[in-house]
């Protein structure tokens, strides 16, 4: 028990041991798992923002493109109502042509109740106008009331004007002629010739190429779309964008592993948080702006990033088109940097799991010491001394435990009365079985043999033969009501009183009426006796016998058929007193075999609940006359105890064969039935 006792202690400190190193692997599973978790929703996160991002600049350029389609939709609207020119002229025609002498048409004298802040300046070179050409001009004014709201509306809107395939712009905000006017040149520009019919014929909007502008307002786009006059081409209304809207947009991204910029259809860097400013004479490119390692191949990049995060080296890239430009929002982010900033969350969140951890499993350690492993190691010593069978006290342990020592207490004791009853019950078996016939009679006349099973350790059944006289032999079998030890001591009385009676008695029936009333007096137990007794005639086979209540005897003729002695009628004994018992007599052939039993050979059950019943014993018994006796005997237990397959024993077994006449010859078929039958394969 030392042994056992150091063997729990040191398997209690190597589970610790491996519980804390167990612990330590899980804690890094956990962390990677949480880390590439981690990972995964930051790039679920950051491609959930560069949709929001998406979202928010395309709401700033719809504000220019519905501008622009508005205009488009004003001016094409006034040249489809106007189909001549409006009598009188406006105000500003008048004082646009006031100057045609100096051949120049403008408006660089505003006249009232029209000021600067309220219109723009319409230049042209002078020229005879037409109706068609003045018409138009009347429109482009028209415009003015649209390119104030636009001004006001739209903070990076530089300009807003109308170009004129016929030769003349009107530009707002109001500059001075000498500062800007029309010129040939303009109608050069991509502001105009998007719109022409051979370079847009489906008359759609569209945006320029980012250029520095004249007037040194520094790096801008244009948003334009084409008028027309029914089928014919008029010109263009644009609005300049500076690039300072789009700055401010990308720099409120914020992230510190990433920037996010926009390129638009000709990998121009329209907006970047370092690289682009309003201010600046050079256009960026796109290879500028993405990490040195793919700047010589920028464009296979961006294939690979169209709508979904790419992951390229140390860096996520990935680029959204948008809906009201053809630009692209892309954003670039250091792989390397995001892990850290994510190590750098998770590995507190480890750390302090791992000091819970330890801390817990230190206290669940000196806790599980105290309260577990010390009290067991003394329980084990206890029992050590317990099964010295030494006295010892229970000693101090925690309350909790102090029910088990006084259970092993009372196990040891009861183990200890148990092992007293159980030798009794040893010595009683012994007993019961000494004062059972071992040795049976083998002679020329007859043969006999018996077995009997208690279902217990001690059974109420038994057997006996006795002579009474030379040739004259008495057979007894019975089956006590109940099992155990009072059906032993039950059966030790009857075998008595039987044996005690019969020596005494006219016959069977006068033995049984005897030794019933002696049975019944007093009975408060109400325990009862069925009994099978016969006397045999060795010389005649004549058996003169009575049956109190007993299961009837089995005849195997010498043919080897199987019948049963007719019964008496009789009463089980100790039941009623005074009771009277009829005798038979049967004459027995030579070479007849008698099978005596109880009804633990046909009440037996197999694990179904099947009976082997009478009609299974009288097929197992038939063609059995040439089996000795104790082959014979052997196999009807061998048989029940087939049919049984492990089934418990539900009650005592009892089997005694009697064979008439001399003992059967050795034969091949005999010995073979007899090893058959004992196996249990009758």
């Amino acid at each position: 028990m030392d042994g056992l006792a150091a063997n729990l202690f040191s398997r209690y400190n190597s589970i610790m041991r491996a519980t804390f190193l167990g612990v330590l692997l899980i804690a890094g599973g956990l962390f990677w798992v949480q880390v590439d978790q981690s990972e995964r929703t930051a790039r679920t996160q950051l491609e959930a923002r560069l949709r929001e991002a998406a979202l928010a600049l395309n709401f700033i350029l719809k504000a220019s493109a519905d501008n622009v389609d508005d205009l488009e939709v004003e001016a094409e609207d006034w040249l489809q109502t106007n189909t001549t020119p409006p009598e009188p002229p406006s105000a500003l025609y008048t004082r646009l042509t006031a100057r045609a002498s100096a051949g120049l048409f403008t408006l660089d004298r505003v006249p009232p109740p029209y000021t600067t802040e309220l219109i723009g300046n319409l230049t042209a070179t002078a020229r005879t106008p037409d109706a068609e050409f003045r018409s138009e001009i009347e429109m482009a004014l028209s415009l003015n009331g649209r390119f104030h709201a636009i001004g006001k509306l739209l903070p990076n809107a530089a300009w807003v004007y109308y170009t004129s395939a016929s030769g003349f712009i009107n530009i707002y905000p109001w500059t001075a002629s000498k500062s800007f006017k029309y010129s040939p040149a303009l109608l050069e520009k991509e502001f105009f010739t998007g719109g022409l019919p051979n370079n847009n014929p489906k008359r759609k909007r569209f945006w320029t190429e980012a250029y520095v502008d004249e007037a040194g307002k520094g790096l801008m786009v244009t948003v334009a779309t084409p008028i027309y006059r029914g089928k014919n081409f008029r010109g263009t209304v644009a609005i300049d964008l500076t690039l300072d809207e789009l700055n401010r947009f990308v720099k409120t991204w914020n992230d510190g592993s990433g920037e996010l910029f926009v390129v638009n259809d000709r990998d121009q860097v329209l907006a970047h948080p370092r690289l682009v400013t309003s201010k600046d004479t050079a256009i960026k490119q796109l290879a500028e702006a993405l990490p040195a390692e793919f700047r010589t191949d920028a464009k296979a990049l961006m294939a690979a990033a169209h709508e979904k995060l790419a992951s390229r080296g140390d860096w996520l890239v990935e680029a959204l088109p948008l809906e009201q430009a053809p630009f692209r929002l892309v954003m670039v982010v250091h792989h390397g940097s995001l892990v850290l900033e994510i190590l750098a969350g998770a590995g507190l969140t480890v750390l302090a799991l791992l000091l819970g951890l330890g801390l817990t499993l230190i206290l669940s350690s000196r806790l599980t010491l105290a309260g577990f492993i010390t009290p067991s190691q003394k329980l084990v010593d206890y029992i050590a001394h317990k099964l010295r069978d030494e006295n010892t006290a229970i000693p101090q342990v925690p309350e909790a435990w102090t029910p088990w020592f006084k259970t092993i207490a009372d196990v040891f004791a009861d183990h200890n009365k148990l092992a007293a009853i159980q030798n009794e019950l040893d010595i009683a078996r012994t007993m019961q079985q000494s004062i059972l016939p071992r040795r049976f009679p083998s002679e020329p006349e007859v043969q006999l043999h018996a077995r009997m099973l208690p279902a217990k350790d001690v059974g109420g059944d038994f057997y006996d033969f006795f002579w009474l006289a030379p040739g004259l032999l008495g057979v007894v079998v019975a089956d006590v009501s109940g099992k155990g030890v009072p059906a032993a001591l039950f059966m030790a009385v009857a075998r008595t009183l039987i044996r005690a009676t019969a020596t005494t008695s006219d016959g069977p029936g006068a033995c049984f009426r005897l030794v019933n009333t002696l049975l019944a007096e007093d009975n408060d137990t109400a325990m009862f006796v069925t009994v099978f007794y016969g006397v045999l005639d060795t010389a005649s086979g004549e058996m003169m016998y009575a049956n109190a209540g007993h299961c009837p005897p089995c005849v195997v003729s010498p043919e080897g058929t199987v019948s049963t002695l007719p019964g008496t009628g009789g009463m089980a004994l100790g039941v009623i007193e005074d009771m009277n018992f009829v005798e038979a007599t049967v004459v027995l052939q030579p070479g007849c075999k008698l099978l005596f039993y109880t009804d633990g050979v046909t009440e037996a059950f197999d694990p179904a609940l099947t009976e082997f019943t009478e009609a299974r014993l009288r097929q197992t018994l038939a063609g059995t006359n040439t089996i000795p006796v104790a082959a014979f005997v052997d196999g009807v237990v061998a048989a029940v105890e087939s049919f049984a397959a492990g089934a418990p024993q539900a009650d005592d077994l009892t089997c005694l064969a009697l064979h008439f006449g001399p003992p059967p010859p050795t034969t091949a078929a005999g010995a073979a039935a007899g090893a058959a039958m004992t196996a249990g394969e009758v």
